[in-house]
């Protein structure tokens, strides 16, 4: 008599996430998608408004890259969920070989959690800069205090995005908060800093060249454009 194959049984189910895996994954979604549009944003607000660019213009602007990046962000999370390499997760002491997926957002089994939060994110603080800079001192108009609260606002929500993305590290030493928070601080007001110079020296550079002015016939008025048409009548 032939032996019988042994009776193997099938794998058990995956057992269904924690309520804190669910929240760890939705946190890391939010500085996903938050953290760089916030420094990013900044800087597009900053850098339009040293250049003495007009609110409506500088909300625009904003308004456009904002709109622009949701393609950028969009592409990064399709890329990320083909991506298949791993990376080195520590774990409660321990170390193990994950996707980088998972390292980032979570189980892929969630993606559309994690892009629709990640997309939420990236719109809500995207718009921080530019909502500030068109509402705050609406009255006056003044230039420096809107660009004051919107850097402001911009490094609350820079330093609120840092916490969470330390917390999500599980660090060990409470100083690893600093220095994390002190790091993306750094980013944000180097951005700033740097966008703020680079608008007003290329406004200065346009102006000292004369470029993008208009020509002195276009700028003729109803009565002068009138004088010369009867001028060329005459002849």
């Amino acid at each position: 008599m032939e032996p019988k194959d042994p009776i193997t049984n099938p794998p058990p189910p995956p057992s269904p996430p924690s309520p804190g895996a669910i929240k760890r994954e939705i946190l890391k979604s939010i500085v996903f998608g938050g953290l760089n549009e916030s420094i990013t944003s900044l800087g597009v607000v900053t850098s339009a408004a040293s250049a003495d660019a007009a609110t409506m213009s500088i909300i625009a602007l904003a308004l456009a890259n904002l709109i622009g990046g949701l393609f950028v962000i969009g592409h990064n999370l399709k890329e990320l969920r083909k991506d298949e390499s791993r990376v080195t997760l520590k774990s409660n002491g321990a170390e193990e070989q994950v996707e980088r997926y998972q390292e980032v957002l979570g189980q892929k089994s969630n993606f559309i959690v994690h892009a629709s939060v990640a997309i939420l994110s990236f719109l809500v603080f995207g718009l921080v800069p530019p909502v500030v800079y068109g509402f705050s001192f609406y009255d006056s108009d003044n230039r420096e205090l809107k660009l004051a609260a919107v850097a402001a606002a911009s490094l609350l929500c820079i330093t609120l995005l840092a916490i969470v993305k330390t917390y999500i590290q599980k660090p060990t030493e409470w100083y690893n908060y600093i220095t994390n928070i002190l790091y993306y601080l750094a980013i944000g007001l180097g951005v700033s800093g740097i966008s703020f110079l680079a608008g007003y020296l290329v406004k200065e550079l346009i102006e000292k060249r004369g470029w993008f002015e208009s020509s002195v016939a276009a700028t003729l008025s109803l009565p002068e454009m009138s004088l010369v048409k009867t001028a060329w009548g005459s002849y």
